[in-house]
């Protein structure tokens, strides 16, 4: 599971820094606090889902 998350974020983390220094090339302020939001939103929806299959995954595996 952590190399899903090495999978997921690495693009993220690349978006973010790429969204900084675009806006500063262009002389605006970038969004900081939406940038942050944003980024929450990702990591806790990544976070519900891999609880969600995994959970489905060890319930249904015992049944079989």
């Amino acid at each position: 599971m952590n190399r899903a998350f090495y999978i997921i974020f690495t693009p993220v983390l690349l978006v973010m820094v790429g969204y900084i220094l675009v806006f500063r090339a262009m002389g605006l302020a970038p969004g900081y606090p939406r940038l942050v939001v944003a980024f929450m939103l990702i990591a806790g929806v990544i976070l519900l889902v891999s609880r969600k299959v995994s959970r489905k995954s060890t319930s249904g595996s015992g049944s079989s």
